[in-house]
């Protein structure tokens, strides 16, 4: 991931948003990491309801409540996770699997479950995937940027404006002028955004948009004297595509997006 961001390479991932809090704990790499806490950060309910939205709401319904929690839970301070074919269970506080979880001490429970699950727990994991990524990624730039700016970098923008893309696209053959150029983006302005993204990913190999925005892409249309039964092709390595000279919109239209809904190139999976 941290080579991606370097490169400039959009990757199409999910991760919850919490994974970008914590690469940003600390943003910058201490000298010395003996002892230092990599990738921890406070967590809230709602971060880890982004991750396990059914537990999460467990235990939004835990604090909310209105009956007797010991009586009617009969939790305690501790945790059973599955590891490949058995359970484990880790005490949240010294001597938790003795101390009942009850109406005045639900919010440490949870406080301390939220801890567990998006910090201890997977703690040396994270840290690998901490320091790998700074490895690559170091730079004082990243203390200025915020968790979403950063899922933005590896990811992209999902937002499409298909006229911003038609103010900065470049043609050769043709003109902004042309009659096929016209019904072209009378089409494309008038598709659907799958089909949107269908077009970007043929022609570029992703269907995000990097951190400039469309405003900063290059997009080039090419004239190709051929027959209207050939279907536009692409270069996605130059944001390229090469688009024979249809006079009919109906008939541009049609092989556009065959094109567009059948292509498989080298796109990342």
């Amino acid at each position: 991931m941290g080579l991606a961001v370097y490169n400039s390479t959009i990757l199409d991932i999910r991760f919850p948003p919490c994974c970008y809090k914590k690469l940003l704990s600390p943003a910058v790499v201490p000298t010395f990491t003996a002892g230092k806490p990599l990738g921890v950060v406070s967590m809230s309910l709602d971060d880890f309801c982004q991750v396990w939205p059914y537990i999460g709401k467990g235990l939004r319904d835990l604090l909310q409540y209105d009956g007797n929690v010991e009586e009617d839970f009969g939790l305690t301070f501790e945790i059973s996770n599955s590891e490949i074919d058995s359970y484990k269970t880790f005490k949240l506080k010294s001597g938790g699997n003795h101390i009942p979880v009850t109406n005045s001490n639900r919010e440490e429970y949870v406080k301390l479950y939220v801890d567990w699950a998006l910090n201890k727990s997977i703690y040396h994991q994270f840290k690998s995937f901490y320091l790998g990524f700074h490895s690559v990624c170091a730079s004082n730039a990243l203390i200025m940027l915020r968790p979403e700016e950063i899922e933005m970098l590896v990811c992209g923008s999902p937002e499409l404006d298909m006229e911003k893309l038609r103010k900065v696209t470049t043609y050769d053959g043709y003109t902004k002028d042309n009659t096929t150029i016209k019904i072209f983006w009378d089409v494309v302005l008038n598709l659907s955004e799958t089909l949107q993204k269908r077009l970007l990913l043929f022609t570029t190999g992703s269907d995000r948009i990097s951190v400039g925005g469309m405003s900063e892409m290059s997009f080039k249309i090419t004239r190709v004297d051929a027959s209207n039964e050939m279907l536009p092709v692409s270069h996605t390595c130059f944001n390229q595509l090469v688009l024979p000279d249809y006079k009919q919109q109906s008939v541009l239209k049609h092989k556009l997006v065959i094109a567009i809904s059948n292509a498989e190139g080298f796109g990342l999976e």
